[in-house]
């Protein structure tokens, strides 16, 4: 039996784990920042401004006030201030506000894109729901 202790048992072709673990720390790196540059997708932006929307509803019917709203096609416009979209998002223009009793004052549809999917905002007469299709 020949078996060598030490470096001279090792393949001369072979790769040592200091380096193993250095091309595994670039590809994990690489992983994380690849995945963190991506949108957000639109469906997670519409159930945030429904949310916003919804708290604007709630407020008037609270204080028993009248809200303004304006969607300008990159931001949300409110009593409260001026809520900027996301980069690369854009909606149709749409105004309206609710009461005091918290009924919207014209039903609606608000599209938004982001270019690679549509979804839509849907304003409904009344109660003043507002659904995402």
């Amino acid at each position: 039996m020949n078996r060598k202790a030490g470096p001279a048992a090792c393949r001369p072709n072979g790769f040592t784990i200091v380096e193993m673990m250095v091309v595994l720390l670039m590809v994990s790196v690489l992983a994380v920042f690849t995945a963190s540059v991506k949108p957000v997708p639109l469906v997670v932006f519409m159930k945030t401004l429904e949310s916003s929307i919804l708290e604007q509803q709630v407020k008037a019917y609270a204080m028993n006030e009248e809200r303004h709203l304006e969607i300008t096609g990159t931001s949300l416009r409110t009593k409260d201030g001026n809520s900027g979209f996301p980069a690369g998002i854009v909606c149709s223009p749409f105004s309206w506000h609710y009461t005091g009793n918290g009924t919207i004052s014209q039903g609606g549809t608000v599209n938004c894109t982001n270019g690679e999917e549509d979804h839509s905002l849907v304003f409904r007469i009344g109660a003043g729901r507002v659904t995402i299709r």
